[in-house]
């Protein structure tokens, strides 16, 4: 037992559901620290960071719920941001000072420790281009320098005394909100706040239009290239490409009733398996879990995926990393040994190949009980 858990890799699904649970957690431990008291109350500096960590505690857990989104989809700047929000949670955890964060530090620890285990799993392309990566660093910086000149500034403004206040007139002036309850009595003060409502929307407005309109503009071409491709097929009577994830005798028997109907793709990690396959079945050779196995199998360019992942690995985990690089209908094979069920967020249907034989001979035999009882109210009504 002991030798098997050494050899135990936790999967991509679990490092996806654990910073979920840790962002569930931060959100719950930052809402409980601002309303209880500490067991330690901290000052100067010491105080201002406790105080933004009751606040703060909250944000790390929401950016982490996106970043879990994305590391479902296979991200690895997902991933590596995950792990960076997850050490900064352990962080709140210990900063809070309080007994009930103490299940956020266990947490996040036990978190980087999977993490680091399931490196290898998220390996997808976040395909941000210098200028995608420019914005994100703009609005950094825009939020830093706000931050921290706001602070430098604080004797120049008033009711402004904490890292907590900086940050609330930063984020409240960058975005034109402008409350009015922190307000500058200097010219320096004044000017900076002028450059902070110039400097804030202005990033934003680039920075979302840098962000988002690549995606969709990338997710309005794959609709037209599809529905072209679909046109050009039909026109030339061409077949469908199904992809086949896993390999074993029951695939190859289906790999042979697809090859005369579509284009049939099998990916699996033994080699030398194209032997069992039928003619003009082709082969990838990789793990049909892994992301980059699936990119060098052209998903992204195949109609429909059929997830057995027949003896490797695990098919709930194949049908994620499916759903990471394709937007085709993905049917995934039951797997009565398999530690949990696929569910409907993880593929568009669910076959169990045994339910369906013994419905198909129950149905069968059901039909002859008919069709006899017919033949002999026929033969009794002729006589």
């Amino acid at each position: 037992m002991i030798e098997h858990l050494r050899g135990y890799r936790p999967s991509g699904r679990v490092a996806v559901w654990i910073v979920v649970a840790i962002a569930i957690t931060s959100i719950v431990t930052g809402v409980v620290a601002i309303l209880t008291e500490p067991v330690f109350e901290g000052v100067g500096l010491l105080g201002d960071v406790q105080a933004a960590a009751e606040f703060s505690g909250t944000v790390v857990g929401f950016a982490l719920l996106v970043t879990a989104w994305g590391m479902r989809r296979g991200y690895r700047l997902a991933y590596v941001t995950a792990a960076a929000l997850v050490f900064l949670a352990a962080v709140h955890g210990v900063a809070q000072f309080r007994l009930v964060s103490v299940p956020l530090f266990v947490l996040s620890v036990g978190g980087l420790v999977v993490l680091v285990f399931t490196s290898k799993r998220f390996t997808r392309s976040s395909a941000l281009g210098s200028t995608q990566l420019g914005a994100l660093v703009a609005i950094v910086g825009v939020f830093c320098y706000g931050t921290a000149g706001a602070y430098a500034l604080r004797t120049q403004f008033d009711e402004m005394h904490t890292v907590v206040d900086a940050v609330y007139f930063t984020l409240v002036t960058a975005s034109t909100v402008g409350y009015g309850d922190i307000h500058p009595m200097t010219e320096t003060a004044r000017i900076f706040t002028i450059s902070l409502v110039v400097l804030g929307p202005t990033t934003v407005g680039v920075a979302v239009g840098s962000l988002f309109a690549p995606a969709i503009e990338n997710r309005l071409s794959q609709a037209g290239h599809r529905a072209t491709t679909d046109g050009s097929r039909s026109e030339r009577g061409e077949n469908e490409r199904i992809v086949v994830l896993g390999s074993d005798e029951r695939t190859a028997r289906l790999a042979g009733g697809l090859a005369g109907r579509a284009t049939v793709t099998v990916v699996t990690s033994e080699e030398g398996t194209a032997h069992r396959l039928p003619d003009g079945v082709e082969t990838v050779v990789g793990d049909p879990t892994e992301i980059v196995t699936l990119e060098r199998a052209a998903l992204d360019a195949c109609d429909a995926v059929l997830v057995t992942a027949a003896g490797e690995g695990d098919p709930a985990e194949a049908s994620l990393a499916a759903r990471a690089v394709t937007d085709a209908r993905v049917v995934a094979l039951a797997d009565p040994n398999a530690s949990a069920p696929i569910g409907d967020d993880e593929a568009d249907a669910v076959v169990d190949p045994e339910a369906a034989v013994i419905d198909a001979i129950v149905r069968a035999a059901l039909g002859s009980d008919e069709s006899a009882d017919q033949s002999s109210s026929a033969a009794s009504h002729r006589g």
